[in-house]
């Protein structure tokens, strides 16, 4: 009886520790805000976007080399307003390229026009999801 129990218990403990080897362990802060607009500016983390509980909410850049190198910004928050601008300028052209899944984006627009006045990528490992 007690060899089986022991039997029994070890089993058990290799079933524990072979199960948990499976699972990835996620640790560490986690910051993935919802995409917000504003009458002359919008941001928001690629992941809360996407997972938001909506089907409305979106955040991203676009780059093109098309007609000129260029980057179109648009955002469209929880309620439906939308925001876009575009950008021709070197470090609005190089913001957009380090834009990530885990990315943070900000972006304005200056003088009642559609340029972009600043494009703000973050990077971090708190905006994963």
């Amino acid at each position: 009886m007690k060899t089986k129990l022991h039997k029994l218990i070890g089993t058990a403990v290799l079933g524990v520790a072979l199960v948990s080897q499976s699972f990835p362990a996620w640790a560490g802060a986690v910051s993935t805000p919802q995409v917000a607009v504003g009458p002359s500016n919008a941001g928001g983390s690629m992941a809360g976007a996407r997972y938001s509980a909506g089907s409305t909410q979106y955040i991203g850049c676009t780059f093109s080399n098309t007609a000129g190198p260029y980057v179109l910004c648009s955002a469209t928050d929880a309620t439906g307003k939308s925001l876009s601008c575009i950008g021709t300028q070197a470090r609005h052209l190089a913001a957009a390229k380090a834009i990530t899944d885990f990315s943070n984006i900000e972006f304005g627009v200056g003088g009642g026009s559609s340029n972009c006045s600043r494009l703000t990528v973050y990077n971090y490992s708190y905006h994963l999801k």
